[in-house]
């Protein structure tokens, strides 16, 4: 009975330390649990600012080239003990690829910041700064001049779509409410509106973002640029979209554009979703095309185009693309 009753009064008391302790009062504890260092000058810092940073992987979603499509990029990013980790992802997108000289382009304008980054369930809310609706570096004043009327609101439209991609595949949420602050003046909602992509004085509430697989460079969507840089011809793109190594080495440049001229004309293509392979590093797209050569169309049903990854990036298998170009009958 008495260790009964002794037991009962050690639970009660440790409820009451836990109690005092959740609600603020607990006083100091006992100076034997105090840990005594013979240097005080050696005690951690309680200023969050000196505290150790993490680090994380993560894919960056930017740009391919003039496309309307995002590619990844691994990085690995630092996240300081005091900011969260989807403030510290926004901050890297905003910085743009870490390779000048990568196909892949950051998509803010320049002077834009990430103010907060704070989630609400499943729903991550960002706000920038105002510099977020600004221009770009290379956009003229009058959005309507030449390609700037589909570039503008392509490039914005690919701003927010590399957002969606990048938190949802960090798993960071399920939508994201983009916020504007324009300081304290600021009369209208701080919610995205419509006039971001036009640049026009459009007050219409845009939706949450979410993650659009349409505007990624997946195997099947890098299959269909190979197809469409071989339709118009364009052998500088399609070069760009083969692989350096695979079943056959790529050749230089205009090595390469020879090949590629001397082959049958594509007109016409279908692909299947296709498959990638168990490590990832490989994907089979199969193709059904139409080509036309020595004057007659023929054509070409189920071949498998083989896809490998590079530098994060998917790109057309050299010698297997340069076979189907010249394949014959």
């Amino acid at each position: 009975m008495r260790n009964a009753r002794r037991r009962n009064i050690g639970a009660l008391l440790a409820l009451l330390i836990a109690a005092a302790a959740l609600s603020g009062c607990m006083s100091a504890p006992p100076d034997s649990l105090i840990r005594k260092d013979a240097e005080p000058r050696s005690l951690i810092s309680a200023s969050t600012e000196e505290l150790s940073a993490d680090t994380r992987e993560i894919m960056l979603y930017f740009r391919y080239g003039h496309t309307g499509y995002l590619a990844p990029e691994k990085r690995t990013i630092t996240v300081q003990r005091n900011e969260s980790l989807e403030k510290a992802v926004v901050q890297a997108l905003i910085y743009g690829p870490e390779t000048a000289a990568s196909a892949l382009s950051a998509l803010f304008p320049a002077g834009t910041e990430v103010l907060a980054a704070t989630s609400q369930g499943d729903t991550l809310f960002i706000t920038f700064n105002d510099s977020f609706l600004g221009r770009y570096a290379d956009e003229p004043a009058d959005q309507n001049a030449g390609e700037w009327k589909t570039e503008g609101p392509l490039r914005r439209q690919l701003c927010l779509d590399a957002l969606a991609a990048t938190l949802t595949e960090a798993g960071l949420c399920v939508d994201t409410q983009i916020l504007v602050y324009r300081g304290a003046s600021q009369t209208t909602t701080m919610r995205l509106q419509a006039g971001f992509l036009t640049r026009t004085q459009d007050d219409a509430i845009l939706p949450v973002l979410r993650r659009n697989e349409e505007r990624l460079l997946t195997p099947h969507n890098t299959a269909v640029l190979v197809m469409q840089a071989w339709m118009a011809q364009d052998w500088e793109a399609l070069y760009d979209l083969t692989a350096r190594e695979g079943t056959q080495a790529r050749p230089g440049e205009q090595t390469a554009f020879d090949v590629f001229a001397a082959g049958s004309v594509l007109t016409d293509f279908s692909l299947s979703c296709g498959s990638v392979s168990y490590n990832g590093q490989s994907a089979v797209i199969t193709a059904d095309l139409t080509l036309r050569g020595a004057g007659r169309d023929r054509t070409v049903s189920g071949y498998p185009l083989l896809l490998v990854r590079e530098g994060g990036l998917w790109k057309a298998d050299y010698g297997r693309l340069t076979a189907l170009m010249g394949a014959q009958e």
